[in-house]
């Protein structure tokens, strides 16, 4: 179970190879502890709370639905120099005295974890098809959140090697980011679908969720595709010139 949450976790990291601040601390670390602790409040609580409160499945999944869309948003009004609304990452970050790049980190954090609040009834039906005592209930969590580093930091070092990949012109870099962006936000909007698909209605499938996502976000990319390229060009020019 452990090694099939990594896998979501391998694909959110990679997704993300272009952000040069990931590292064991600021991603491997956060994204193991919330792999650790989301799935035992899903087995321990928010299981069995929707049975006494069936909507709470779907409150999360709009929350988790939501703090993607937000998250997706941002990025794109800043990708295109224009201002948002209402930002996610500075509401975090003044909310929590933290840094706008470090609440956007945490952010995405979530969006890759929180389908991990409904493993619960899947825990279940592994302890009680392994006659599982409490305790070993209890060690799995971190059995899991183990594979998870292990996965993670391995994609990590794939993402850090990514990064290397020279350019010498800022027309190669600007399409190579272009894409890159798009990957990222596909990804992360993929995890806003499932969170949305989990609430609305028992199950979801992730692959899936990324391609509508992916969907989505050819059409966004597609429309202010002008914004974004002139956005990049401008970034890769000084990122050449350097």
């Amino acid at each position: 179970m452990g090694f099939g949450i990594a896998i979501d976790v391998t694909i959110a990291t990679l997704s993300k190879f272009r952000d040069n601040d990931l590292s064991l601390k600021t991603w491997t670390v956060p994204i193991t502890i919330t792999h650790v602790v989301f799935p035992a409040i899903g087995y321990y609580f928010f299981w069995g709370m929707g049975v006494w409160l069936p909507s709470l499945q779907m409150i999360l999944g709009i929350i988790g639905f939501l703090l993607v869309a937000l998250f997706i948003y941002e990025v794109m009004c800043e990708s295109m120099g224009t201002e948002p609304v209402f930002g996610i990452s500075s509401f975090i970050a003044k909310f929590f005295g933290l840094e706008e790049d470090d609440s956007r980190r945490f952010v995405a954090i979530l969006a890759v974890s929180w389908d991990a609040l409904w493993s619960g009834p899947a825990k279940s039906a592994q302890a009680d098809a392994g006659n599982w005592t409490n305790n070993e209930v209890f060690l799995s969590f971190f059995v899991a959140g183990l594979a998870v580093a292990i996965i993670a930091q391995v994609a990590l070092g794939i993402a850090f090697l990514l990064r290397k990949v020279k350019f010498h012109n800022p027309e190669s870099l600007a399409r190579f980011n272009f894409w890159g962006k798009f990957v990222e936000l596909s990804v992360i909007g993929g995890f806003g679908v499932l969170s949305l698909w989990h609430g609305l209605i028992d199950g979801g499938n992730l692959y899936i969720s990324i391609i509508i996502a992916s969907a989505i976000m050819f059409l966004v990319f597609t429309k202010y595709r002008k914004n974004l390229i002139e956005s990049e060009m401008s970034e890769a020019q000084e990122a050449v010139d350097k």
